[in-house]
C-alpha cells in the first residue's frame, strides 16, 4: 500500500516537472518570436526611411538641377533594393535627357545671339520647338522670348541697312546731279536756256519727254546708273521744222546741249549751258 502511494507522488512530480518545462519552452518560443518580431518592424521603419531619403533626394534633384543634388539622389538609390532602384532610376535618367536638351537649347539661343545668321536662327528655333515636355514649359517659353527678341533686332538691323543704303544712293545722286547739274526733271530747263542763248523763243517750241541712255528716274538710283545725256525731240508751233535737242553732260562736268534739225547737226545749235 505504501508502495503504491510512493509511486503515484512521483508520477505526480515528474507531471508537474514536465508541465513547466513544457511551458518554460513554450514562453521562450514566444518570447523569441515577439524579438523577431520587433527585429523585423524596426529593420522596416529603417528601410522606410531609406525610400523616403531617396525619393526625397530625386525630387530634390528635378528642383535644384545640381550635379550634387543628383549624385546624391543616385547614392541614395543605390542603398534600395535592386526591385526598387528601377523607377527611381528611369526618373534620374529622364531628368539627365530633360536636362541635356535644356542646355543644347540654351547653347543654341546664344550662338544665334552672337552670328546673328539665318542658319543658327533656324537651328535655335528647331531646338525651342523640341522641348516638349512638361518640365520643360518654363524654360521654353524663356527661351523663345529671347530668341524673339534676337529676331526683332536682327529685323531693325536690316531694315536699318536699307534705309542707309537708300539714303546712300539718294546722297550720291543727288551729289552728282548738283556736279553735273543735269538731271531728268531740269533738262527741259537747259534746252529753254540753249534757245535764249541762241535767240530763239522757248514758247515756239514743242518739247516730248526725255529720253536718256540710263535709268529714267536718276533721282531714285545710284549716282553710277544716272544718264550721261538725255535726247528731247521738238516740233516747232508753226510746223516749219522738227528735230531733236540733245543734252549732255561732259567729262569735266559741263552740260552741252546740241540743236539736230530732222536727222541732221544744226551748225548754230551747239552750246555749254549751266543753270543758276
Amino acid at each position: 500500500m505504501k508502495a503504491k502511494m510512493n509511486k503515484r507522488v512521483i508520477v505526480s512530480i515528474l507531471v508537474v516537472v514536465l508541465i513547466g518545462v513544457i511551458s518554460g519552452g513554450v514562453y521562450a518560443y514566444q518570447s523569441k518570436v515577439e524579438h523577431d518580431k520587433q527585429v523585423k518592424l524596426e529593420s522596416d521603419k529603417n528601410y522606410h526611411k531609406l525610400e523616403t531619403s531617396a525619393n526625397e533626394a530625386v525630387e530634390l534633384a528635378y528642383n535644384s538641377r545640381k550635379n550634387i543634388d543628383s549624385e546624391n539622389a543616385t547614392k541614395s538609390i543605390e542603398k534600395l533594393k535592386n526591385s526598387d532602384q528601377k523607377a527611381l532610376k528611369d526618373k534620374m535618367g529622364k531628368l539627365d535627357k530633360l536636362l541635356s536638351e535644356i542646355y543644347s537649347t540654351k547653347v543654341a539661343v546664344e550662338k544665334v545671339d552672337s552670328s546673328k545668321t539665318e542658319a543658327d536662327l533656324l537651328n535655335a528655333q528647331k531646338a525651342i520647338d523640341s522641348l516638349k515636355d512638361e518640365y520643360q514649359v518654363k524654360d521654353k517659353s524663356i527661351f523663345q522670348e529671347n530668341l524673339n527678341d534676337i529676331k526683332n533686332a536682327i529685323a531693325d538691323k536690316k531694315a536699318r541697312a536699307k534705309e542707309e543704303a537708300k539714303i546712300k544712293a539718294e546722297q550720291e545722286a543727288k551729289a552728282l546731279e548738283q556736279a553735273s547739274g543735269l538731271n531728268q526733271n531740269n533738262v527741259f530747263d537747259y534746252i529753254k536756256k540753249f534757245l535764249v542763248m541762241r535767240g530763239y523763243n522757248p514758247d515756239d517750241y514743242i518739247l516730248n519727254n526725255p529720253i536718256g541712255n540710263g535709268p529714267q528716274a536718276p533721282t531714285e538710283t545710284r549716282a553710277s546708273d544716272t544718264p550721261s545725256s538725255f535726247d528731247v525731240k521738238y516740233q516747232e508751233k508753226d510746223g516749219t521744222g522738227a528735230g531733236m535737242f540733245r543734252v549732255t553732260r561732259t567729262s569735266d562736268g559741263q552740260v552741252q546741249v546740241v540743236k539736230y534739225v530732222g536727222s541732221s547737226f544744226d551748225t548754230d545749235g551747239m552750246e555749254y549751258v549751266s543753270l543758276p
